[in-house]
């Protein structure tokens, strides 16, 4: 039990790293391409499917230089379902887009999640 404890203090203490807002959108659209986007809002929604199911929406930062801090990307992580760390690993490049599908489908069967409807 105990290391347990540690290894979620651990992983809380993990953060997400500040990258600009054009690396995250580039990197969600070129690893994750989701296969539905959404440009009508002021911020692109991207649709990210297993099975003909939806599993992820997420918001796609615009296309800008400035710098995208924890606060805010780690709702971008959230709708991603990944870790800080996952998260960091996808926009650093060593998680490629493969990986990711496979890591969102095991979360998908962990947790019964089957998207909407």
């Amino acid at each position: 039990m105990e290391i347990c404890i540690r290894k979620t203090h651990q992983q809380a203490s993990i953060k997400i790293k500040n990258y600009t807002e054009r690396i995250i959108r580039s990197r969600i659209l070129s690893k994750l391409k989701p296969q539905k986007i959404n440009k009508k809002a002021r911020h692109w929604k991207g649709y990210i499917f297993i099975d003909k199911k939806v599993i992820a929406k997420v918001k796609i930062p615009n296309d800008h230089r400035r710098v995208m801090c924890h606060n805010k990307s780690q709702y971008i992580a959230r709708d991603l379902k990944l870790t800080p760390k996952d998260f960091n690993r996808l926009i650093d490049c060593p998680l490629k887009g493969s990986e990711y599908y496979q890591k969102l489908a095991k979360y998908t069967h962990l947790s019964g999640e089957h998207g909407p409807g």
